[in-house]
């Protein structure tokens, strides 16, 4: 029966982990343009997305103390990078269902792998300790470790 290596289980899977979320993430065509925001039916376009943070940035230089200049710059800057985000398109590239199959089963068997090395219990590692009496071992456990410990110590104490 072989070892198991958690440190080469955990290259594999990062490998394949790697290779899948390139191989998926190379066949995704992003596209984007400002074409501003559409809330219901109201449609606020590319150029009127800016004017609140125009607003604001005149409202600061006239009073820079004031909290509501920071607030509608603030919203100003929030506005256009939602309208940002909100333009952006994926476009997915025609593959087969066998080559997606196979880009799913790199990512998530990779993560597999390398979640059971990162989340495995670590193993306890008891040490052997050699009775004075006989020449068997006994395993202590951490408390009776450390009562021994102290037991030593008043030994010391008392002899000085």
């Amino acid at each position: 029966m072989r070892k198991h290596n958690p440190f080469l289980q955990f290259i594999i899977g990062l490998a394949m982990l790697v290779a899948g979320g390139y191989w998926f993430l190379s066949t995704v065509t992003v596209t984007t343009g400002f074409y501003g925001l559409t809330f219901g039916n109201t449609r606020i376009s590319g150029g009127l997305v800016v004017v609140p943070f125009i607003a604001g940035i005149i409202w600061l230089f006239l009073n820079f103390d004031s909290i509501g200049a920071k607030i509608l710059t603030g919203a100003g800057l929030l506005i256009i990078l939602a309208s940002v985000i909100m333009s952006t398109n994926f476009i997915f590239q025609r593959r087969s269902l066998y080559e997606y199959l196979i880009m799913l089963v790199l990512i998530f068997g990779g993560g597999a792998l390398c979640a059971q090395v990162l989340f495995a219990k670590p193993k306890e590692n008891k040490r052997p300790r050699k009775k004075s009496s006989s020449n068997d071992y006994e395993e202590l456990s951490p408390r009776e470790s450390f009562e021994e410990i102290e037991d030593e110590l008043e030994k010391l104490r008392k002899n000085l």
